[in-house]
């Protein structure tokens, strides 16, 4: 059986970390190349490039169309050769896709949205809203990486079907090492909604002197980038820019502890590697990180600045409790492992498919 993967805006082959390519890429990424030993995969991405074969069974197609009807024509055409089984596809970009194709490739229709919009706390996009709703309601079935997301969008839309089956993270390439650290680290693109600036502030209150190295390019152009340094100035913070997952694996080795200030998460990727590499995470209870990190893994609280000042106090005075918690972290990572969350994707698609 082939599987037809709509990830319009972001490539699984693009460097993470910077621009529109994030935890999406590495879920694509991981997912589908372990889906790739039980199914056919061809994952669909914008972009001028020739058809990638990542494995025997496993193809990158780029797809040279900005026009979402001439790509939707696209998945057509490979469909009426390949008889796709369903399809998939991730963000809501790729879901007006998929808004265009499911009455004419008659195949079910699953769609994960990875950040929904009228759940975010800042500012939203009425028209991506309005997009969103659409897809939900028009799709077969919602995957949501969470099951706080997944309540939220069945309050929101009750008749929906929605399941959750959580993100997953490489257990091997992210290992424990000693934390005697107290340094602190943020992983993520620069961009307001990763709150990277709350947590500068919260540094200011610190009465002591603490290192952040931040870990990230920006989102789409220099202004994010520029600003958060000029305000970081007269504070130890290292700006790295982006590191490959080898490179950033050594950066949570060398740390005491990720922080996550982000005003929203859907889920917290950056969260779950840092607890397979054994190290405490610090964020906010009302995103994600709720569901991976809990309350034994980190410390999550209110959103303030305060308060983010006052976790990262407790955690950076205190290595017996970072040990603690890191070790907490390692092992309740090892359930998000890869081939679990590949296992509950495979059994998901075959029932769809079987019925």
């Amino acid at each position: 059986m082939r599987l037809c993967v709509v990830s319009y805006h972001s490539s699984p082959l693009a460097p993470v970390g910077a621009g529109k390519s994030g935890g999406m890429s590495i879920v694509i990424r991981n997912l589908y190349r372990g889906l790739a030993q039980s199914f056919d995969v061809d994952i669909f991405v914008r972009g001028d490039g020739p058809i990638c074969q990542m494995g025997p069974r496993f193809r990158i197609i780029h797809v040279d169309r900005r026009d979402s009807y001439e790509f939707a024509e696209e998945i057509m055409r490979h469909h009426s050769k390949h008889q796709y089984g369903l399809i998939h596809t991730h963000y809501w970009l790729s879901g007006a896709i998929g808004l265009l194709t499911h009455g004419l490739l008659k195949i079910p229709w699953l769609h994960t949205l990875h950040t929904v919009e009228i759940l975010k706390t800042i500012p939203r996009d009425k028209a991506r809203i309005e997009v969103e709703e659409e897809i939900v309601r028009s799709c077969d079935l919602v995957v949501s990486p969470t099951s706080q997301e997944m309540y939220a969008i069945k309050k929101l839309y009750p008749d929906v079907q929605v399941i959750t089956i959580p993100h997953g993270v490489d257990v091997r390439r992210f290992t424990p090492s000693q934390n005697g650290h107290s340094d602190i680290l943020f992983v993520g693109r620069i961009e307001p909604i990763k709150g990277l600036h709350v947590l500068i502030d919260a540094l200011r209150y610190l009465k002591r002197d603490i290192r952040l190295t931040v870990i990230g390019g920006q989102s789409k152009d220099d202004i994010n980038l520029s600003d958060i340094k000029s305000y970081a100035a007269g504070l130890e913070v290292e700006f790295k820019g982006q590191v490959n997952h080898q490179e950033l694996r050594e950066h949570y080795h060398r740390t005491g502890m990720l922080v996550v200030p982000s005003y929203y998460e859907s889920f917290g990727l950056v969260g779950l590697e840092a607890m397979a590499s054994a190290r405490p995470v610090v964020g906010f209870v009302h995103t994600g990180l709720r569901e991976t990190i809990g309350n034994d893994a980190g410390i999550l609280v209110n959103m303030n600045t305060r308060n983010l000042a006052r976790a990262i106090n407790t955690l950076a005075s205190d290595a017996r409790l970072r040990q603690r918690l890191g070790n907490n972290g390692r092992k309740k990572a090892l359930r998000y492992d890869w081939s679990n969350v590949v296992r509950q994707y495979r059994r998901m698609y075959e029932k769809i498919i079987e019925e």
